[in-house]
C-alpha cells in the first residue's frame, strides 16, 4: 500500500488534469487552462512545478507552444486514472450524502405553510417517515432570497413572479377573493371592475407577499391597491376585517372558516380582475436536489390541487 506519510510531496490534482488534456485534445498550455477554468499563467505555473517535483521532462517548449514529451505522455496517462479514481470517489460520497440526507429544509409562504402543507406534510410522512422535513415560514420574497443563499432546500411561494433562471415546479393552484363584514357598509352587491376595487381602502398583506403582489398586479393600472391596513398575518387581517373596518383582500383557503361561519361574506369581483394564481416549489440551480429533497418535490406535484 502507498506510503500516505508523505502526501504533502504529491502531485497537485489540477497539474495532474492538464497533463490529462494535453494529452487528449489541447493543443497548447492556453486551452488546457481553458478546459480546466484555469488562467494561463497559473497553469504554466502548475506545470513547471509538476516538472521539478517529480523530476521527470513533462514538456517540450518551442516557440510554436508546448508538446508532451514522452515521458509526459506516460505520466498523463498515469494521471488520467487518479482523475478518474477522484471523480469516482466525489461521485460515491454525493451519493452517501443523498443517502444520509434525511432532512429536507424547506421555506414556505405563509398561505402555503397554513392552508396546504399540513395535509401534504402528513400524506407524504405516511409513506416517507424516515424523512423529517424542517419548515422555515416567511413571506414570498425572504422564501426566494433563503433559495438564492441555499439556506433552504425547496422553497414554497405564492407569487406569480418567479426567479429568473431558477427551476420551479406547480404545487398548487389558488384565487384571491375580497372579502368583508356581513354588515360592512361599504359591501357592494354587483361584480366590482378593477377601476372600481382600486378606489377601495382595503386591507392587504405586506409588500413582498405573494398575495400583495397577486392583487397590485391586478390594480396595476390603476396605481394598485388602496390600503387601509397592512398586516404581516392572514389571521390579523381576518380579525380587522370581521371588525367592518374595511374588506379584506385573502386566499380563498384563508376565508373558508370565516365565510362558513358568517363571520366574512365574499363581494362579487369582475371576472376580468385576475386574482388567480399558482404555487411552486422554487430551488437553486447551483446544487442538485438530494434524493430525500427530490421525494418530497415529487409528493407535492402529484397530490397539487
Amino acid at each position: 500500500m502507498q506510503d500516505m506519510r508523505n502526501m504533502s510531496d504529491w502531485p497537485d490534482l489540477p497539474a495532474l488534469g492538464l497533463l490529462v488534456a494535453l494529452n487528449a485534445n489541447a493543443r497548447s498550455i492556453g486551452q488546457a487552462a481553458e478546459a480546466l477554468g484555469l488562467a494561463q499563467p497559473n497553469a504554466s505555473r502548475l506545470l513547471r512545478t509538476l516538472e521539478r517535483e517529480l523530476k521527470v521532462p513533462l514538456l517540450r517548449r518551442s516557440p510554436q507552444g508546448s508538446q508532451l514529451t514522452v515521458e509526459g505522455q506516460t505520466v498523463a496517462e498515469w494521471a488520467a486514472k487518479v482523475i478518474d479514481a477522484y471523480g469516482n470517489l466525489n461521485a460515491g460520497t454525493r451519493a452517501i450524502q443523498d443517502a444520509r440526507a434525511g432532512t429536507v429544509r424547506v421555506s414556505a409562504s405563509l398561505t402555503v405553510a397554513e392552508y396546504l402543507l399540513p395535509r401534504y406534510l402528513t400524506t407524504f410522512r405516511s409513506v416517507h417517515p424516515d424523512i423529517d422535513v424542517g419548515l422555515a415560514v416567511e413571506n414570498s420574497a425572504a422564501v426566494i432570497a433563503a433559495v438564492r443563499g441555499q439556506r433552504c432546500d425547496l422553497g414554497l411561494i405564492e407569487s406569480i413572479s418567479l426567479p429568473r433562471g431558477f427551476p420551479a415546479e406547480v404545487v398548487g393552484r389558488d384565487r384571491l377573493m375580497i372579502a368583508a363584514a356581513p354588515n360592512f357598509s361599504g359591501a357592494w352587491t354587483e361584480p366590482i371592475t378593477a377601476e372600481d376595487l382600486a378606489d377601495v381602502a382595503l386591507l392587504v398583506r405586506e409588500v413582498g407577499s405573494g398575495t400583495r403582489e397577486v392583487v397590485d398586479a391586478a390594480l396595476a393600472d390603476f396605481g394598485g391597491a388602496s390600503v387601509a391596513g397592512e398586516y404581516w398575518s392572514n389571521s390579523a387581517l381576518k380579525i380587522a376585517a370581521t371588525t367592518g373596518v374595511a374588506p379584506v383582500v385573502l386566499s380563498e383557503l384563508a376565508l373558508r372558516d370565516e365565510f362558513r361561519a358568517w363571520r366574512l361574506v365574499a363581494l362579487p369581483v369582475d371576472e376580468t380582475v385576475s386574482l388567480d394564481r399558482e404555487f411552486h416549489a422554487v430551488w437553486s440551480p447551483k446544487r442538485r436536489l438530494s434524493s430525500s429533497a427530490r421525494l418530497l418535490l415529487d409528493h407535492l406535484v402529484s397530490v397539487r390541487g
